[in-house]
């Protein structure tokens, strides 16, 4: 997705993510190992380009993962139900 001309290196980062959580929708268990490491991965790239992400921010963002359509639409164009596996993952990461 960020293979366009003027993709910063944020977008790339965000898109080799995201297209690893996609790898792993729906076969693997959100929670495991291989889910777990992709949402540390993404806690420490949201904290580095979004001014911080404890554990109370990521909570909140896998709520909607999971819930919001409007996230469901631009997670889910890497593949059907990211959207929902990231959220899940999160909070399984999260112990909720």
């Amino acid at each position: 997705m960020s293979n366009y001309i003027g993709a910063t290196g944020e977008q790339a980062e965000e898109d080799k993510l995201l297209q690893a959580f996609a790898a792993l929708t729906p076969a693997d268990d959100p929670a495991c190992p291989e889910a777990r490491a992709l949402v540390e991965q993404w806690q420490a790239h949201m904290a580095k380009y979004h001014d911080g992400c404890d554990n109370e921010k990521l909570l909140r963002m896998g709520r909607l993962y999971a819930a919001d359509d409007r996230f469901a639409e631009m997670l889910d164009s890497y593949g059907d139900g990211t959207a929902h596996y990231i959220g899940e993952a999160i909070l399984s990461y999260l112990g909720e």
